[in-house]
């Protein structure tokens, strides 16, 4: 039994892990979305397992870059920009071991008798269907051709979208 819990935890760990954070999002899950709001002007949407706000701010960078190069624009310009992290305080997984005591009592004719055992509690559990800790990151852009302004904070997104790919190793 312990065997099979053991094997089973580790199959489900594997397949929650395997999907890569870089994705389109289904519905309101986890990965990445975007809206246009003009030909030129796109809110960016990016949800992200886990805690670390510098990937999700990130990830969220590149989507932009991407949908910049798709519309057939060279930079970008963030115009707003908001970033939330929600943390899951509930446990994930436990596996223990614990002991305790269990007493019977056993009455006859004769009168009762109390015994108390040691009874050894093996416990394994996964939580399923929590999404634990998440990092939003949403950004409002506008995007230019050609040069980009001097005074203004602006992006290019080929070299922007080529240098992220290449941190977080995404082919594509």
């Amino acid at each position: 039994m312990k065997l099979l819990m053991t094997t089973l935890s580790i199959i489900l760990l594997t397949a929650c892990a395997s999907q890569g954070a870089y994705r389109p999002a289904q519905g309101s899950g986890f990965g990445y979305k975007e809206t246009a709001l003009s030909d030129n002007h796109y809110r960016i949407h990016f949800k992200l397992r886990g805690e670390d706000a510098n990937k999700g701010k990130d990830l969220a960078l590149l989507r932009a870059a991407e949908v910049t190069l798709l519309q057939g624009y060279d930079w970008f310009e963030i115009v707003e920009r908001e970033t939330m992290v929600e943390k899951d305080k509930r446990p994930k997984a436990s596996m223990g071991m614990g002991q305790s005591t269990r007493v019977t009592r056993d009455c006859g004719l004769l009168g009762c008798t109390t015994r108390t055992e040691p009874v050894r509690d093996y416990h394994m559990g996964v939580q399923l269907g929590a999404d634990g800790d998440t990092v939003e990151r949403s950004l409002e852009i506008i995007m230019g051709r050609g040069v980009r302004p001097e005074n203004r904070v602006t992006y290019s997104a080929r070299e922007l979208r080529d240098n992220l790919r290449k941190t977080y190793k995404i082919d594509n």
